[in-house]
């Protein structure tokens, strides 16, 4: 952050007359919008906490590197990063090292398992899809201590549950398991880096791979800007190079450097580390090609799981993650979710470095919902953010604007009725029975204006009243705004009184 830019004076008699626009890729939410996501922020909590689960909050503000120790490249270009007085901070893109950063350094001396849940908004510049914007609402659980099946079960029962609890009716569950590329991957001569950019690279390769030999556009622009350096002086020996001229080359194709994180000698020097490996791109090629053919044998788990046995197999591959994806889908069966609504797919990667082993997505009934959370086991996250030893964990978290689309209107049909109290000549009686509404459990308001019966009325129900209220001598007398029935009653009616009349 280098400074804030003051506004333009303006001379005096004269205003400003553009208006000022929220952030694009932001959204306002209105009053039943944000009811709807308040309450099914309630009900997901609501279940969370069934099962053990206790919240935290974390700041929205961390240090950036919490979440590029681990996250990867990816990360990168979706920070809302900046320098303050010789900090580099950032807005929170997620919560799952927050929440391992908090029990780091709060909750070690804990006994294991810990059960940590959170909800609040987060930040990531990508581009706008429907039911997410550039700032969302997350909410989700981290199940740190325990590892296996049993432990990976409940996490992905606890997310379905959840999802039901908000109205969404049978959610599809999709599982895979990195371990299986882990284990094809570290048998290419490939550091690690490379390693961590495939694994990233996963799910564009899911969503783009048609042709097991067709190689993913961005490592086509990876090999094409190492091409690009040849002719480049210095470029052997590294020395005199221009590095100006290295970016102009990065950038038409198509790498960015606006992220605040790595300075363009940084980029171009790791570019470099890249160029003296450039067997890379061919072993990449290579690994590119062996997770479209896992992606290619998704489906169901009875169709599925043998031809990807035989893979794993005919690859010399260790067949264990697969033996844990079927003690999964037992718990899940056990627990209600049968195989109908499972499919597998070992091509999975979900875009993060950090993942170890199972993961999961959860979409809603419809063949083409969106997906609504994921998670997955991360077992070496918290060694890598500080602890001496590694710690098994596993998490999940929803992406609430897209559950609240995608569920019924369950959560937002919890309401209190809703009163508008006239004055009728005495404010002092008109607040005296506002606030013994209010402590009965309703929503009482004030008419601050003066209207004839009509008028109110129209007003009440645009506004979404249920009745209105006055005082009549020592009477409360109350009618619907609907149908106009009036009633005279000693006493202010109980808020299910009112609603059962409705």
């Amino acid at each position: 952050m280098t400074g804030l830019t003051t506004p333009q004076q303006v001379a005096p008699g004269r205003q400003h007359t553009r208006p000022i626009e929220r952030v694009r890729g932001t959204h306002d939410l209105l009053h039943d919008d944000l009811e709807r996501l308040e309450a099914t922020v309630g009900l997901l909590r609501g279940v969370a906490e069934q099962h053990g689960f206790q919240f935290i909050q974390p700041p929205v503000l961390e240090h950036t590197e919490l979440f590029l120790r681990k996250s990867g490249g990816e990360r990168v270009a979706q920070l809302y990063a900046f320098d303050h007085r010789g900090r580099n901070l950032a807005l929170r893109p997620e919560f799952t090292a927050s929440a391992m950063r908090v029990y780091i350094e709060h909750l070690q001396s804990e006994p294991l398992p810990v059960r940590l849940g959170y909800a609040g908004p987060v930040f990531r510049y990508e581009k706008p899809q429907a039911g997410r914007s550039r700032q969302f609402t997350d909410l989700g659980c981290e199940l740190i201590g325990a590892s296996g099946p049993v432990a990976d079960a409940e996490v992905i029962v606890l997310a379905v549950k959840g999802l039901e609890a908000a109205g969404v009716e049978r959610p599809r569950l999709v599982l895979g398991h990195i371990g299986v590329v882990i284990d094809f991957l570290s048998g290419l001569d490939i550091d690690q880096r490379a390693q961590d950019w495939l694994t990233w690279s996963m799910e564009r390769i899911r969503k783009g791979a048609n042709d097991a030999h067709d190689l993913p556009p961005h490592l086509a622009r990876f090999e094409n800007a190492l091409d690009g350096l040849d002719d480049l002086p210095g470029i052997d020996d590294g020395e005199s190079l221009d590095v100006d001229a290295v970016a102009d080359i990065l950038r038409q194709a198509g790498v960015r450097f606006d992220s605040g994180i790595r300075t363009a000698e940084e980029v171009v020097q790791g570019l470099f580390a890249k160029r003296r490996r450039r067997h890379d791109v061919e072993l990449l090629r290579e690994a590119a090609a062996f997770v479209t053919e896992l992606t290619r044998l998704s489906g169901p788990p009875a169709e599925v799981l043998s031809p990807l046995r035989a893979l794993v197999v005919r690859q010399g591959l260790d067949a264990r993650p697969l033996d844990e994806l079927e003690r999964i889908i037992e718990l899940l069966a056990a627990r209600g979710i049968d195989g109908s609504r499972v499919r597998i797919d070992l091509g999975m990667g979900r875009g993060l470095h950090y993942y170890t082993g199972m993961l999961f997505e959860a979409y809603g009934s419809e063949p083409r919902g969106q997906q609504l959370c994921g998670g997955g086991r991360y077992d070496d996250l918290a060694q890598v953010l500080g602890t001496r030893e590694a710690v098994p964990a596993c998490g999940f978290s929803y992406g609430v604007e897209r559950v609240v689309a995608a569920g019924t209107s369950r959560a937002a049909t919890r309401r209190e009725p809703r009163a508008l109290v006239l004055q009728n000549g005495n404010p002092e009686q008109a607040m005296f029975l506002a606030d013994e509404l209010r402590e009965r459990g309703w929503i009482a308001v004030i008419d601050l204006r003066e209207r004839n019966e009509s008028a109110t009325r129209r007003a009440a129900s645009r506004q979404g009243f249920d009745v209105i209220v006055s005082v009549d001598g020592d009477a409360t007398r109350l009618f619907t705004v609907d149908t106009g029935e009036e009633l005279v009653m000693p006493q202010p009616p109980s808020p299910a009184e009112v609603l059962r009349g409705q």
